[in-house]
């Protein structure tokens, strides 16, 4: 058969290869960001305060789930599709594996795509606000074989982000994981984004606040119509009660409030908030506890959190949390008089911690 061919015209056969590469590219599977690409599971999540201060009304695990994606995507939002397992999920947030949790997981992941979010645009010239709605995701995709859930954010959303005043505040995932109620971890997020006001604006180191009107917090939180009607049970139920909750947790964030009337009635509340000391679990004779004097570990600094030594440390302090924890304690107790309580103490415990565990467990540096 192949002598009966007849050989292609070298002119046809240049012709056609020049036709081939006018082509467009055969178009490349988009980079999907998940714990491996990023080389360390996620500690915590840079939220746009447009994003914390917004209109939503999502469940304690979809919003969980937001924040983990949010949190393997890039700053720059150049690539907005995130992927993560169950477990990953799990370990990232600080929760137990657990089969009604798996559950729930999975539903949130369809919750996602029916959700939206009102943000608060750029004023208009009169100074009036304007809030435009928004889908969270345009793909949210959950694979049973492989237990991952796929999630790409809203270009559209992405784009309007990126339009605002670049304001973030730093959310840490085991402390979101730590909190079971809706109206708590919104609050955590309201709180986290006025944080920068601490110390500035005749607040005290470490304090700040926010204020809101009655039916502007009904508004936000996406409270009911018709429930919590007596503006006492709107402030036991969605004020008082979550914030006992996030005040327990120990996530190092105390918040109080005081009344704003108008005369007898109640008008606004306002929220004061103050940073103190983590709860650090270590171990103790076969049990976990508390320490007693409430260690606070120190953040990494999130622009070099993509270096390479600074995964490693975090790696580390992930595969060996209870003994990085004693360790950090230990040498704490050690600093200098002249150190203790300023952010050198806690910086050189915490490399010395990290050098003894490297050595105790044959990791070279």
């Amino acid at each position: 058969m192949s002598e009966n061919l007849v050989p292609v015209p070298t002119e046809l056969a240049a012709a056609l290869s020049a036709e081939t590469a006018l082509l467009p590219p055969e178009p490349q599977e988009p980079t999907v960001n998940t714990p491996e690409t990023l080389g360390v599971t996620p500690r915590y999540v840079l939220q746009h305060n447009a994003i914390s201060r917004s209109i939503q009304n999502l469940s304690p695990t979809a919003k969980k789930l937001t924040a983990m994606a949010m949190a393997l995507i890039p700053s720059d939002l150049s690539n907005l599709t995130a992927a993560f397992t169950f477990p990953e999920f799990c370990k990232a947030l600080g929760m137990p594996i657990g089969g009604e949790q798996y559950k729930i997981f999975k539903e949130a992941v369809n919750e996602c795509m029916q959700c939206v979010i009102t943000i608060e645009t750029e004023p208009n010239a009169k100074g009036k606000k304007k809030w435009k709605k928004f889908t969270w995701f345009i793909a949210a995709q959950y694979n049973e074989e492989t237990s991952k859930a796929t999630m790409t954010f809203s270009p559209i959303l992405a784009e309007v982000l990126l339009d605002l005043k670049r304001a973030y505040a730093k959310i840490d995932l085991q402390d979101m994981g730590k909190l079971q109620s809706k109206y708590a971890l919104r609050y955590l997020e309201l709180a986290k984004s006025y944080s920068y006001l601490q110390g500035h604006d005749g607040n005290q180191d470490n304090m700040w606040y926010f204020v809101y009107a009655v039916e502007e917090l009904r508004l936000m939180l996406s409270v009911p119509d018709g429930s919590y009607h007596e503006k006492r049970d709107l402030r036991k139920y969605v004020v008082e009660k979550p914030l006992k909750e996030l005040n327990q947790a120990g996530i190092g964030l105390e918040v109080t409030t005081e009344s704003i009337k108008q005369g007898r009635n109640l008008s606004g509340i306002k929220f004061n908030c103050k940073k103190v000391a983590k709860k650090v679990s270590v171990k103790g004779k076969g049990r976990k506890k508390t320490s007693a004097d409430q260690l606070e570990l120190v953040d990494p600094n999130p622009k070099t959190a993509d270096q390479r030594e600074e995964k490693e440390n975090q790696h580390l302090k992930e595969l060996y949390p209870d003994e990085f924890a004693g360790l950090y304690a230990s040498e704490l107790e050690r600093t200098p008089h002249f150190l203790k309580g300023g952010g050198l103490s806690k910086i050189a415990a915490e490399s010395e911690a990290l050098i003894k565990l490297r050595e105790k467990h044959g990791i070279v540096k």
